[in-house]
């Protein structure tokens, strides 16, 4: 999930629907006799408008001013747009179009609960850090109960720089390894387009975790540039694309030369070798790229460096001492994130099968980010079971949409469109992802829910990353129709998981996806 920095954003409203999104809903609806399809029904109509044995009936491809003065005289005859554009001329759309019913939905009471949530609430700032902010706060509930802590927090900074770190080789490397396809390609030119961003997936947290472990923030505080991390990723960015060139350049000339000199040796033994001959420059490169992280972020720990972190217990007010390294504090919290799996909602494609995004990662060699697809009732029962062991939820979803960051309301409710704008939006989730409408864009913790009588869902509560403002002190209400329209994934231990799709993602052969999929966004 490149991502945008995973600030409060207001969405916009789009189009209606136009002949793509007709043939996406096409493709996507089940084989069945084509004058009993809606699209099949409206484009006969159409057909039935045109007189095909003259041009005089026919539609421009233009916009006229026939259309502008017809257009014109509709808006102008019906009151109801007028007193619309008299109000919404002067105001946000999406302040002035909030629906009291989605107010009085989004209540922060829950019947199922943690016993505990982390304080204090975080705050990612002008970054995109949001998956490691909502991995730490998932983490730290569970340290927290282990050690009798109030106020505490992991080093969200110590990750990111490991993360940026990774993510320039994992670049580089990549880049090596397409040294030899034309720039212009579009696999190349997509992996130049955001070499470096903040976002992430939870694999790659895995992979960050078990190479460089963790750290308290006290170890390793938030400083200017990890907080806003524009400028930074901008500089890395550009400084990645440099070296790309650079070693595609060294790489070509290396092969060239091989050519002449080892004219008899298979192309891939010449490739590999031009390959290890420009790493020895990549491994330079990426000294550069840890100076500039070490001087705008400050000098983390080495995984296997020792730190001392000193506390008071809640209860007791007791002090306590602990001189251990960053690999041992994250086996001491004593959560293995590697057991929990990512589910996800994609309905383009097949449930119950596996799903992987092709060079998308952060550790090279490490973990690859893999998805099980499964329907949507799958993912929040599976969040009700967790939440019902007291374990929160870490899950991914499109934050902008019909989302009030101000009022901490995530509702499909929140905005009237029709009644104000005389249109709906009529994609479904599956259409939306086809072109290009929502993908996932943000990160958070779920940690509470309210069961109906039948058991089923009506709202939840979540643990955002933008600190206390919005919402409630920081967290908001997800109504369950969002869930279901925005919501794209969540991480369960494999316990929860059943375990015929336990098995798919161990052994089952994924479809790849390629990098610009909506499911290779990163949170």
């Amino acid at each position: 999930m490149g991502s945008a920095s995973s600030t409060p954003v207001k969405p916009t409203p789009t189009s209606t629907i136009t002949e793509k999104r007709f043939r996406a809903a096409a493709a996507m609806t089940a084989e069945t006799n084509v004058e009993d399809r809606p699209d099949a029904a409206a484009a006969a109509e159409l057909l039935s408008q045109l007189n095909l044995r003259t041009s005089a009936s026919r539609p421009s491809a233009t916009i006229t001013t026939g259309n502008l003065d017809a257009w014109e005289g509709d808006f102008a005859s019906n009151p109801k747009h007028r007193l619309a554009s008299t109000v919404l001329s002067k105001a946000a759309i999406a302040d002035v179009l909030v629906r009291r019913e989605a107010q009085l939905e989004a209540q922060q009471i829950f019947n199922v609960k943690l016993s505990n949530e982390g304080k204090p609430m975080t705050n990612q700032k002008s970054s995109g850090r949001c998956w490691l902010f909502a991995a730490t706060n998932y983490l730290r509930i569970q340290l927290a109960r282990k050690l009798d802590l109030d106020d505490f927090q992991f080093s969200q900074s110590y990750l990111f720089f490991y993360d940026s770190l990774s993510k320039a080789n994992y670049f580089l490397e990549n880049m090596l390894d397409l040294a030899d396809q034309p720039l212009n390609d579009r696999l190349v030119q997509n992996l130049m387009s955001e070499p470096e961003n903040d976002g992430g997936q939870w694999d790659m947290l895995v992979n960050l975790l078990d190479t460089f472990g963790l750290v308290p923030q006290a170890v390793y505080p938030e400083s200017t540039n990890s907080s806003a991390t524009g400028r930074l990723d901008q500089l890395l960015t550009a400084k990645l694309r440099e070296y790309a060139l650079e070693l595609r350049t060294l790489h070509d000339a290396a092969l060239q030369s091989l050519a002449e000199s080892h004219e008899g040796r298979p192309y891939g033994e010449r490739k590999a070798i031009a390959t290890q001959s420009a790493r020895k420059r990549k491994d330079e490169q990426l000294a550069e790229i840890y100076r500039i992280l070490a001087i705008t972020l400050g000098q983390p720990p080495k995984p296997d460096d020792k730190f001392v972190w000193e506390y008071y217990d809640k209860k007791s007010s007791k002090y306590h001492r602990v001189e251990t390294t960053p690999k041992q504090f994250y086996k001491d919290v004593g959560i293995d994130v590697s057991q929990a799996l990512s589910l996800v909602n994609d309905p383009r494609n097949e449930y119950n099968s596996l799903l992987t995004v092709d060079r998308l990662g952060n550790v090279w060699g490490g973990r690859p980010v893999k998805y099980i697809n499964a329907n949507i009732d799958l993912l929040k029962d599976t969040a009700v079971k967790l939440l019902k062991a007291d374990t929160p939820v870490w899950f991914g979803c499109d934050v902008g949409k019909f989302s009030n960051t101000p009022l901490g309301i995530m509702s499909t409710k929140l905005w009237d469109f029709d009644e104000a704008l005389g249109v709906s939006l009529g994609m479904n989730k599956a259409q939306r992802l086809q072109t290009g409408e929502s993908a996932m864009t943000h990160a958070m913790l779920l940690t509470a829910v309210n069961l109906d009588a039948d058991g089923k869902p009506t709202r939840w509560r979540v643990e955002n990353s933008w600190g206390e403002e919005p919402g409630e002190k920081g967290y908001f209400v997800m109504t369950d129709d969002w869930f279901s329209e925005f919501v794209y994934q969540i991480v369960a231990d494999r316990k929860y998981i059943p375990k015929e799709l336990a098995d798919v993602f161990d052994h089952g052969k994924a479809t790849v996806l390629p990098p610009w999929d909506p499911m290779g966004t990163l949170a």
